[in-house]
């Protein structure tokens, strides 16, 4: 085994020459038989012996650490509406370089797999969720992070989080609607000068092959920099990266428990069409119960939506299949008294012929009957031009609302 050390070197500073000084006794060590693995944790000590966390690794240098980031989406355990927020459980993995942790040519090693305890004896970013409401490491079965060091200085710190971060959504389109929700990742306390975040590939973003959402699909996703400058001056400028996660609805639940439904319903209040105008008691009930059950679909079709100050798709077709069965009520309202009118005239000509013979009381009664277009003529007329009416408008609607709202 090698040690690569240039004694005769004049410019290394005194940290640099403790640091050797305390190596080179147990590198010594580690050539005698190639027997290292029990030195390991004597080197890792001597290592961090005059190591300061406290600092960023470049700061001596007055230039920038560069920390790459990479996100591994484990879940993504709901989306709500109501709330205006998302749950997932990741894996964030940072990258970067510490030039006081180079140990290449001190013991024939690539990288050094790191208790997790150790991290904080390093300095790592402080990176934190812009966005995030609720956030919680898992410590089941020990602390979910691991730290690995290259020969090199590089250090890949990797850890499991679940986080609630906000998603504003516009639900103009509910529930035909495609959401972006972000994620933003920045610098704490560390202005660029002094930590830059950056995604470490065009892939940066990875996710499980079990991740499944109940209600959305994943359809793509863009990383993204966002650098913010704010400040008691305005001119301290944060190095902040961007994750947007593109989801699609699927519409299968909403036809199943909304869409077909209020159609069916629709349908069931033009039955009072094909009904006589004396079935009273039946084209009223059929009526009322048509529509309360479409005020109940209605109502279960928002209740787990926030309160929007604009109207929603769903808000449409609920309404319209709402104007439609009330419609149909209407018109069997509308029937009843064109229907009760021939009643009435036949009633007041019987009144004003008290005093006449039956054969002029009679003669009456045909001529009340024989006119064109009377009452009853009327109401079965409108009842056959509602039979077609109604369908072609409420098809008419489908068609102007699906091309609307889907294409």
């Amino acid at each position: 085994m090698c040690i690569a050390v240039d004694v005769k070197t004049t410019n290394r500073n005194k940290r640099h020459k403790m640091r050797l000084t305390l190596l080179l006794p147990i590198l010594s060590l580690l050539t005698i038989n190639d027997v290292f693995c029990q030195t390991r944790t004597d080197f890792i000590r001597a290592l961090l012996v005059d190591y300061d966390n406290r600092i960023t690794p470049n700061f001596e240098k007055n230039i920038p650490t560069e920390v790459e980031v990479s996100l591994f989406i484990n879940s993504i355990d709901s989306i709500s509406e109501e709330t205006m927020d998302f749950t997932m459980n990741t894996f964030v993995q940072q990258e970067w370089k510490d030039p006081r942790l180079d140990f290449h040519g001190f013991i024939d090693v690539e990288y050094l797999e790191l208790d997790a305890g150790l991290i904080k004896e390093i300095w790592v970013p402080d990176l934190y969720f812009t966005n995030e409401k609720v956030a919680s490491f898992h410590d089941v079965t020990v602390p979910n992070k691991m730290l690995h060091l290259f020969s090199d200085g590089r250090i890949v710190y990797r850890l499991r989080i679940s986080l609630k971060a906000s998603c504003p959504m516009d639900l103009y389109k509910y529930p035909m609607d495609e959401q972006t929700c972000s994620l933003y990742l920045q610098s704490f306390a560390f202005t660029t000068n002094g930590i830059v975040f950056k995604w470490k590939n065009d892939s940066a973003v990875q996710k499980s092959n079990r991740f499944e959402l109940p209600q959305f699909r994943l359809v793509g996703n863009d990383t993204l920099e966002c650098n913010e400058s704010y400040g008691t001056n305005g001119n301290a400028s944060f190095s902040c990266i961007q994750l947007d996660l593109h989801f699609k609805r699927n519409i299968g639940y909403y036809m199943i428990q909304f869409f077909v439904p209020s159609v069916m319903i629709v349908l069931l209040s033009w039955v009072s069409f094909w009904l006589t105008i004396d079935a009273v008691p039946a084209r009223i009930s059929l009526g009322i119960l048509t529509v309360l059950t479409m005020t109940t679909q209605r109502s279960a079709g928002t209740a787990s939506l926030p309160r929007v100050s604009y109207i929603k798709a769903i808000d449409v077709w609920m309404g319209a299949c709402l104007v439609f069965v009330f419609a149909a009520l209407l018109e069997f309202a509308f029937v009843n008294v064109m229907e009760r009118r021939q009643i009435r005239r036949v009633q007041s000509v019987r009144l004003k012929g008290n005093g006449e013979s039956k054969p002029c009381l009679e003669k009456l009664e045909r001529n009340v009957s024989r006119q064109p277009m009377t009452g009853h003529k009327k109401a079965k007329t409108i009842d056959n031009v509602s039979r077609v009416i109604f369908p072609i408008s409420f098809i008419l609607f489908c068609v102007v609302y699906w091309v609307y709202y889907v294409m």
